[in-house]
Order: structure tokens, then C-alpha cells, then sequence
């Protein structure tokens, strides 16, 4: 996964729990990594066009990211590995390839063009395509690890998996739990929510990217372009019922803006965001209203009906 990882538990089988729960993400990581090369993943990038069968869960995740795309029309895509390894986010050799490049490697990210076997749980690409569930991964990760905790017994808990915020239940005292929203113009929190059975999963350009002729590159891809985004949002945060559906729609939110987004839910309103704009406005879905507390001194503050 990439990241640190903090799994916090309460109740007398919650050492147990933890373990049972951090071996079940290391499996995870094992059938949907792409850089290990034994995964699911790495064998359907290495496949030449041949058909590979998965692991169920592998299956599972791939779809869902599929349908992902579908529903964004592109602007999430699980095929832009090539692209992405060319700008160097995947050795840290960062560079900035030429357009006709990028070109020539978009035409290798047609996610339509995945074929998906359910009854067999397979996928066949055609050649020079590669999937890359990094996206999504660890939203399914904190989905599974919650369903462990779950399995053992456990009633409250709560998971950062790299920023990404899921918890369990209430906490322990009967309160809601309070996660913080980072701020992405420096240390300090922005805004606060009060949850419980929720996840809250985080996107932003100011951790990881790269700067080139005085012009800044972020890890955050447009799967349309192949570029990585650029638009008036700062930081997206995403808050719903499970990990994997935040993490997918953290990064679509991002890359689309934020008048897209913010068609986006009034067409869908089965998630909730926090839309922090560049010039330090902040944006949040009305549904929010009773549970998020400001803790920044934003420029403007709108709610979104």
C-alpha cells in the first residue's frame, strides 16, 4: 500500500482483532499490487493480451473500478499505468514527457476495452495495456480490515490507512468519533466532522508531486488527457459508506472540478464531500451541515444544495 498504517481498536479481543486485521490489508496488497511481482495485477500487465484469471477479490475490485470509469465518463480510469509510469510517479525519476508521448500512451487506456469474464473471473487486455488499482486499493483494504474487526467482535474502532479515515461504530464513551480534514495550505486542520460507520477518504495535490520550470505536477491524473489534473480544487474530501466507493470518488471529485463535482452529487447524493478550493474557499454538501465544524478562516463559505 505504500503508506503508514494505524489500526486502533477497543475491546478484549481488540490486540487479536488488530493482527487478524493487518494481515488480511498484506493479503490484499499481495493479489492487487503493481509493483509486486507475484500479484494479480503484475500478471495481467505481463500478460501480453493472454486471458489471467483472479482472486475473486481482485475481480471485484477491478469491476467496480471499471464501472467507475464508466460512470465518469473517463475521468477515473485504472488504465493509465503506462501513462503514469512515464512522468516517473511509480520510480520517483520524475519528468515531464513530451504531448505527442502522452499521446501515443493514451491510446493504450481505452478502459472499454478491458474484457471482463465473470462466470470464469478473468480479464484479458489487449497488448500494452496495464491496470493499475492503486486508486481504490486501500479504500477496499480499510473496507476489509473493518469487516475483520467486525468478524472478532469488535464494535469501535478506527483506521488511517495513509489519510484515509474509516471507523467503526461510535466511540467507546458513546460520542460520535471527530476526524479532522487536513488543511492543504500547511499544518492545521480546516474543518472537523463528527461520524460513525463512516469513511472519510481525502484527495489533494500538496503531498505528493513534483515541480519543473517552476510549474507544479501532482499525483493526481485526468484520465482523459492523460495530465495530471489542474483546476481551482486544493484537497477533496469524500465522505460515505465505504472505502472503496470514497476512494473512487476522491479522485473522480478532483480531477473534474469543482462545478462538475458539484453536478456530480446533486445527480447522485449517496456520498457526501468537502470541496477546499485554491484561493481557500471551502464548499461542503448540505447534508454535512450538522456534523462539520470550520476550523480554518476561509475566504468564503457555501454549502451545496
Amino acid at each position: 500500500m505504500n503508506t503508514f498504517m494505524v489500526i486502533k481498536s477497543y475491546g478484549r479481543k481488540a490486540a487479536k482483532a488488530n493482527l487478524l486485521a493487518q494481515k488480511r490489508i498484506c493479503e490484499l496488497e499481495d493479489f492487487i499490487s503493481v509493483t509486486k511481482a507475484e500479484s494479480d495485477v503484475c500478471r495481467v500487465n505481463e500478460s501480453l493480451g493472454n486471458e489471467i484469471v483472479l482472486h475473486d477479490e481482485t475481480f471485484f475490485v477491478l469491476d467496480f473500478a471499471l464501472k467507475t470509469a464508466d460512470e465518469s465518463s473517463g475521468v477515473f480510469n485504472p488504465l493509465l499505468y503506462p501513462v503514469i509510469r512515464e512522468w516517473g510517479f511509480t520510480t520517483g525519476e520524475y519528468r515531464v514527457p513530451a504531448k505527442p508521448e502522452i499521446e501515443r500512451l493514451m491510446g493504450f487506456t481505452d478502459y472499454r476495452k478491458v474484457k471482463l469474464n465473470p462466470e470464469k473471473k478473468s480479464v484479458a487486455l489487449e497488448k500494452n495495456m496495464m491496470i493499475d488499482l492503486g486508486a481504490v486499493g486501500k479504500g477496499y483494504a480499510g473496507d476489509c480490515a473493518l469487516q475483520v474487526l467486525r468478524q472478532n467482535g469488535i464494535k469501535s474502532a478506527v483506521l488511517d490507512l495513509g489519510g484515509n479515515v474509516q471507523v467503526l461504530g461510535k466511540k467507546t464513551d458513546g460520542s460520535l468519533w471527530k476526524i479532522g480534514v487536513k488543511s492543504p495550505w500547511g499544518e492545521g486542520t480546516a474543518a472537523g466532522l463528527e461520524v460513525e460507520d463512516m469513511a472519510v477518504i481525502s484527495s489533494g495535490g500538496y503531498e505528493r508531486f513534483f515541480e519543473k520550470d517552476g510549474k507544479r505536477y501532482i499525483h493526481i491524473f485526468d484520465g482523459r488527457t492523460g495530465f495530471p489534473a489542474e483546476n481551482e480544487l486544493a484537497a477533496v474530501t469524500v465522505v460515505c459508506k465505504t472505502g472503496l466507493l470514497g476512494d473512487s470518488l476522491s479522485t473522480t471529485l478532483f480531477v473534474m472540478g469543482l462545478e462538475e463535482a458539484c453536478a456530480f452529487w446533486r445527480n447522485r447524493r449517496d456520498f457526501d464531500m468537502i470541496l477546499l478550493t485554491n484561493d481557500r474557499r471551502i464548499f461542503y454538501t448540505e447534508p454535512l451541515s450538522e456534523r462539520i465544524s470550520l476550523l480554518y478562516p476561509f475566504e468564503a463559505v457555501s454549502v451545496v444544495e
